[in-house]
Formats: structure tokens, C-alpha cells, sequence
């Protein structure tokens, strides 16, 4: 059941149709099964931080809820009204898909089924603890109608780089630093998941190259060379081998064929700065001083819109970015044999 497709934005659906229209190259580079699946999840877990956050409601019903992207307004509202609805994140998008309810963004009172445990700010070691803390608690059994989302390492791949500046750490030893904590986050997924199949199905991200972002551009006008080892953590061909925070994921998870699933937003979204059409894949939507969670389509640069710009601020995505991992995690759903 679709509780919110009426109150959604026109602004949110333009994006979803360009989701639609431009989202091939970011399936095609998800990797899961083939085979198909009618799965359909009744509760939602999403473990990371902030590209997967909804802060709390003014009051418990209340529909200003704010995103780390570019928040939107009730169609028509006179003042605007937020509306935590407008301007989907990736995991809104999969919660309606499947008809489970945020706590965060819940008009309609429903009893929750979509948990948000992820913070901003996160980094690896700290999902590690919202993993441990979740499988301790009452709520923490986990079976095969659960569906897991984790996506963390931007964070850490930025207090890598900033410690490389500051002369801290060697480049090596930072890229060595971001595969330590890659494979440490793929040890999660035994926590989760498990080759009898009866725990969480769970969809993991790869970060997009961090050195694309908006951030990475101001880093390299600042100092040249800083788009190439944010690439280098993130996730980098060297001499025939990959090196980075991705590839020790991708490397080291366990996958057993059936309860991963990889969305894969470095490649997808690579595809979009290589080949970005109409889209504009390097600049931030949202006007310089405005902090992030004040970011709405009324404090957007002049030239900038929710639909094809694909980054809100320095490092978040905007509403098209969100539309385009949804579309990865789709396919994953839909063709692994969950």
C-alpha cells in the first residue's frame, strides 16, 4: 500500500521520472542474482549515517521531519509547509514501495515498521555499535521478512583525507586505514544475515568516489591532488588491483547468493560524471552558507533545481541522488532470489 504518493511533490516525482529515464548504468553496475524474487519485506532496519537520517518531529505526527538533502514543502501550502514526504531519501523510497512506516514521517499515526538507527555523522565504527545495540535489544531478532540497509564510509573516507593533510598519516597508511575499516564493516553482514537463510536480507552500499563530490572539487582548488586521494580511499584501480574503502568490502563480504545484496553507487554514479548528459553531476544545489538540514528548494543557487543536480551540499545528495540509489536497491529486491 502506497500511504504518501499524494501528498509526494511534482518536483519529487519529475525526479523519480528522471530516475527512471537515466538510472540504467547504476542498475547495470549493482551486482545481486538473477533469478527474481517476490520478495516483500514487513519491517525496514537501516543502519549508517546521515544519506540515511530523518530527525525527529517537532511533535510525534508533525511532517517536518528534516533530510540531510534538499527538503521540500506541501504542495501548495501557503507559508510553505515542510513536508518530511516531499524530496524522498533512498530509504523513504523503499518504505513506500513496500507500504513500512517511519517513525519520523508518519501522518497517518500508523504503528511503525521502518527503523531508522542510523546518525549522522557516522562512521564505520559506529555502525558496528548501531549493529550491536540493535541485535541486543528486544526488537533485535532478526528474520528473513526483515530487510537491512547499511550505508556508511563517506565519513571516514573525509577524516582519512583531512588526517593525511594534516601530516598525521602517509597516504598509504590512510588507504591501508580505509581497507581496515571496509573489511570491518563486510564482518558485519555474518551479524545480519546467514547461509541458512533465515535472518535479514540486506542490501550494502558503495560510496560513491568522494573525490567527484562537490567537496572534492573545493578540496583540489585548495590544494591539487586532493580529487585523486579522496579517489584513492574511496575506491581506485592500481596497477591491475583495486585499492580503497570499497573494494575491501567487495573483496572481503561473504556472499552467499542469496541474502546480499551490493548496490553499487561508485560505479553507477562514476557513469553519471563521465557521461553527464543535462545533469549536473559536480556543484551543490543549495546556496553557499546554508547549512544542510536548512537545505530546501527555496534556498537552492539560482540556476540549481531538485531534478538534475545531483548533489545538494558538499558531500549530500540531493533528491535525484536519493531516486537513483532507490533505483539501485530496487533491482536488487527484484532480481535476487531473496
Amino acid at each position: 500500500m502506497n500511504f504518501r504518493i499524494d501528498r509526494w511533490s511534482a518536483a519529487a516525482l519529475r525526479s523519480s521520472l528522471v530516475a527512471v529515464t537515466v538510472a540504467g548504468s547504476l542498475l547495470l553496475a549493482s551486482c545481486g542474482g538473477g533469478s527474481g524474487s517476490t520478495y516483500v519485506p514487513t519491517r525496514l532496519i537501516v543502519f549508517g549515517d546521515e544519506f540515511s537520517v530523518l530527525t525527529q518531529p517537532s511533535t510525534a505526527y508533525a511532517l517536518d521531519a528534516k533530510k540531510y538533502s534538499i527538503n521540500g514543502f506541501t504542495p501548495g501550502s501557503v507559508p510553505l509547509a515542510p513536508d518530511c514526504y516531499s524530496n524522498p531519501l533512498w530509504i523513504q523510497s523503499i518504505a513506500d514501495r513496500f507500504g513500512l512506516v517511519f517513525a519520523e514521517c508518519n501522518e497517518y499515526e500508523l504503528p511503525p515498521t521502518a527503523f531508522i538507527k542510523a546518525r549522522a555523522g557516522a562512521k564505520v565504527a559506529d555502525v558496528v555499535s548501531q549493529i550491536d545495540d540493535f541485535l541486543a535489544s528486544s526488537e533485535g531478532t532478526l528474520v528473513k521478512s526483515d530487510l537491512v540497509t547499511v550505508m556508511v564510509g563517506t565519513n571516514d573516507v573525509i577524516e582519512l583525507f583531512g588526517r593525511v593533510r594534516s601530516a598525521d598519516m602517509s597516504e598509504d597508511e590512510a588507504v591501508a586505514e580505509a581497507e581496515a575499516r571496509g573489511r570491518l564493516l563486510a564482518a558485519q553482514f555474518d551479524k545480519l544475515t546467514n547461509d541458512k537463510n533465515t535472518q535479514a536480507r540486506a542490501l550494502y552500499v558503495l560510496i560513491p568516489n568522494v573525490g567527484d563530490s562537490p567537496y572534492g572539487y573545493e578540496q583540489e582548488v585548495l590544494l591539487p591532488g586532493s580529487r585523486a586521494l579522496l579517489r584513492r580511499l574511496t575506491f581506485q584501480q592500481k596497477g591491475g588491483t583495486f585499492e580503497g574503502f570499497n573494494d575491501a568490502i567487495r573483496s572481503t563480504i561473504k556472499v552467499n547468493g542469496r541474502s546480499r545484496g551490493q548496490v553499487n553507487a561508485d560505479s553507477g554514479f562514476q557513469n553519471y560524471v563521465d557521461n553527464p548528459g543535462t545533469l549536473n553531476v559536480a556543484d551543490a544545489a543549495c546556496l553557499v552558507g546554508t547549512p544542510i538540514l536548512d537545505c530546501t528548494t527555496s534556498t537552492l543557487q539560482p540556476t540549481a533545481n531538485e531534478t538534475t543536480w545531483l548533489w545538494a551540499k558538499d558531500r549530500y545528495f540531493g533528491p535525484l541522488g536519493h531516486a537513483l540509489l532507490a533505483s539501485g536497491a530496487f533491482y536488487i529486491i527484484n532480481n535476487n532470489p531473496f
